[in-house]
């Protein structure tokens, strides 16, 4: 998918590229730390077709063909989110971010609660606990983890190092992130198409340099610039209990603060789990910009883990 570009009001271009029906509900898609998005897979084709949205990815600054923006925000990040809706034409969308896309949709909902209907966000990190710190993530992680945020200049230079082998040879890309996955992801990961669209997705980002996707990383582990307790919007939070990289307690805690929440946790699932449930995230988001006008806020509901068949 060749990407497309909105010019913002400071002159840089935002990339996105887009599917779906042009006039069909808007959801945006903010992606993880390690990945701009590069194609659709079959379970988001399947959703578009049956829910006729209208579904825009967008590269965050530095990531893919998006300009670099020093000293970027969560926050500011919002205001270019609204700028790509008024490129868009679109005073009204959801948004949908996943990893480290999920601060960035909560800044969106936080600032743009007029203008965001909903915001899903999966296998969100979380505010106040670096993934490193927290309790129960396995030793391999939490080194890399560490290392990226004590050492954020050496692991760049090493990791560009890296990047050149593994654009040579795209197997190790998938490989490396086989050995950091959770059984559950694992599994995920041997999938032929999931996998050639992980590390697509991967290559692009790192297009200018690894050193922008840990700049990045580190931007979701310090303070956000908001409390979730401030979110105004409603937000559905999606989580895997199996989850390696965001411990499911930290995501309770987080549920527990946002005023406006639907949370569901799904007990055999990891962190990449996000195109087994599209159809139903997606749902939930094109609901809310079709209900938008009448739109009232919902209390906060804790979705009981499904049973283990």
């Amino acid at each position: 998918m060749h990407p497309r570009f909105a010019r913002l009001p400071d002159g840089r271009r935002l990339a996105y590229v887009e599917t779906g029906p042009e006039r069909g509900p808007l959801v945006i898609y903010l992606h993880g730390a390690v990945g701009t998005p590069q194609g659709v897979c079959s379970e988001l084709q399947a959703a578009i077709d049956d829910l006729g949205m209208r579904y825009v990815m967008v590269s965050r600054p530095g990531f893919g063909a998006s300009d670099p923006h020093p000293g970027r925000t969560l926050l500011g990040f919002a205001d270019d989110v609204a700028a790509l809706a008024d490129h868009l034409g679109r005073e009204r969308f959801a948004v949908a971010g996943v990893s480290a896309g999920g601060p960035y949709a909560l800044a969106c909902a936080h600032a743009l609660p007029d203008r965001v209907a909903a915001a899903a966000v999966v296998s969100s990190m979380s505010p106040g606990c670096p993934p490193d710190l927290a309790p129960g993530i396995s030793p391999l992680l939490r080194v890399g983890l560490r290392a990226l945020r004590r050492l954020p200049r050496a692991c760049g230079w090493a990791g560009d190092g890296l990047l050149m082998i593994a654009r040579r040879n795209p197997r190790l890309v998938a490989r490396t992130m086989m050995l950091f996955a959770s059984p559950a992801d694992r599994k995920l990961l041997r999938d032929p198409e999931a996998s050639q669209l992980a590390v697509a997705s991967f290559l692009a980002a790192a297009a200018g340099g690894v050193s922008r996707m840990i700049g990045d990383y580190l931007l979701c582990t310090r303070g956000w610039g908001f409390e979730p307790r401030d979110v105004r919007g409603h937000v559905h939070l999606w989580h895997g209990m199996q989850d390696a990289f965001v411990p499911v307690d930290l995501a309770l805690e987080m549920a527990a603060a946002l005023p406006h929440v639907q949370t569901e946790l799904d007990p055999d699932e990891a962190h990449f789990f996000y195109r087994r449930r599209l159809r139903e995230i997606m749902g939930e988001l094109v609901a809310a910009v079709e209900l938008a006008p009448m739109a009232t806020t919902r209390p906060h509901v804790l979705q009981p883990p499904r049973a283990v068949a």
